[in-house]
């Protein structure tokens, strides 16, 4: 078709038909895209061997030298098991709500004063808690000693 006998109506057309022809290359791109990610060697590598294999594989490879870490320094909570003798969290739960008297502490309240954690705080209350004389529940999550 010789350019200069289009009309405008067949120009439009032609447009058109380009631009689509141009978002369906770049679906086509956006899609081999997202191929290429699941065809790329690693993870063909992890799909397709068995875990048998894998482990010879990686013994052939030269490991890298271990690195040595200094262990880290821990750090004693009051509620914690490590350094603490036995009773010594309920000891310092009673203390901490006598001293708060009728009004009584919140869990979070008594979590951040004794360092210890709000769920091991829970456990304690519906277990031991509840056991020792004197403990209430004020309001939900309040407690109070109200003991000798």
């Amino acid at each position: 078709m010789p350019l200069n006998n289009i009309t405008s109506a067949e120009l439009r057309q032609l447009t058109s038909i380009v631009k689509r022809k141009e978002r369906v290359q770049e679906e086509l791109r956006a899609i081999e895209s997202k191929l290429s990610t699941y065809l790329s060697p690693e993870s063909t590598i992890s799909s397709t061997r068995s875990p048998r294999r894998m482990r010879k594989a990686s013994a052939a490879r030269p490991s890298k030298p271990l690195e040595v870490k200094a262990p880290k320094p821990k750090v004693k909570q009051a509620g914690s098991k490590t350094g603490q003798r036995r009773g010594a969290l309920k000891e310092s739960i009673l203390a901490a709500l006598q001293k708060a008297g009728k009004v009584g502490l919140a869990i979070k309240e008594l979590s951040t004063a004794l360092g210890v954690k709000a769920q091991n705080l829970h456990v304690w209350f519906s277990s031991t808690g509840r056991k020792v004389k004197g403990v209430t529940k004020v309001s939900a999550g309040r407690w109070a000693y109200e003991g000798n």
